[in-house]
Order: C-alpha cells, then structure tokens, then sequence
C-alpha cells in the first residue's frame, strides 16, 4: 500500500484545492460482497483520500457507478460488470472490469470500453501520472 500512499500525498501536494469525502466502510464491503477480489489499493485510496474533485474540476474520482447511473440503457447492458471510478470531464469515464479480473480501461464518448493496461497497471497508477503530468 505505500505507492497507494504515496499517490494520495501527491495528489494532495499538487491538488491542494481538491475535494473528497471518505468512503463508507458499508459501502466497500456491499460491492467486496458482489466481487470478492476488488484490488486492495482502490480499497486503501477510497479508505484514505476518498471520492471527489481533484483540483479545481480536474478531474473526479467516483465510487463504483454502475454504467445506468451515465448511460444510456442500451449502452450501459453492453458494459456489463463494469464500474466507473473517474471521470475527466470531457466524455470520457475510467473504469474497472470486474468480471475480468479487475481490468482497468477507459470506456470513450461512444460508450466501448478498452483497457488501459499497456499505460496504467491500475486506477491508482492512472492517478499519479495524472498528479505527475500537473506538477
């Protein structure tokens, strides 16, 4: 968990006007009761830095949106046993695959996810780049 950590500190350091609130411990064991395997670092950076605007509308970290709560009906049956972690404000929401062993990609305007794993080993890794692109 010390990258975790260390990601959060620069987050904070290079972000210092962000905004996040702590995930409810009840929520993290409901989505660990669904997927067993949810990564402990994305536990550990919701436990520790939580959900919310990095910097001043940057860029938001969200807690496991189901595909329904953005979009479309039809589009969202085709992202099935994905959930949403983030959002850069400009079409375009990261996410993990849980149905495939906790995958990390970026589903575009047009609704398709692809992963991201030849970038960004995970979520977390996404976020320091990010921090590190800004510093």
């Amino acid at each position: 968990m010390e990258k975790t950590k260390k990601t959060i500190e620069l987050l904070k350091r290079t972000f210092p006007d962000s905004s996040f609130d702590l995930v409810k411990e009840e929520w993290i064991s409901d989505v660990e009761n669904i997927y067993p395997n949810i990564p402990e670092n994305l536990k550990y950076l919701y436990r520790n830095l939580g959900y919310g605007t990095v910097g001043d509308s940057y860029y938001s970290i969200h807690v496991f949106l189901e595909p329904s709560d953005i979009y479309d009906k039809e589009t969202a049956v085709g992202l099935k046993g994905k959930y949403i972690v983030g959002d850069n404000f400009c079409g375009d929401c990261y996410a993990y695959d849980a149905e495939n062993n906790w995958i990390f990609g970026c589903i575009n305007s047009s609704g398709e996810f692809n992963t991201l794993s030849e970038l960004y080993a995970d979520f977390v890794e996404f976020l320091e780049m990010l921090a590190k692109n800004e510093q």
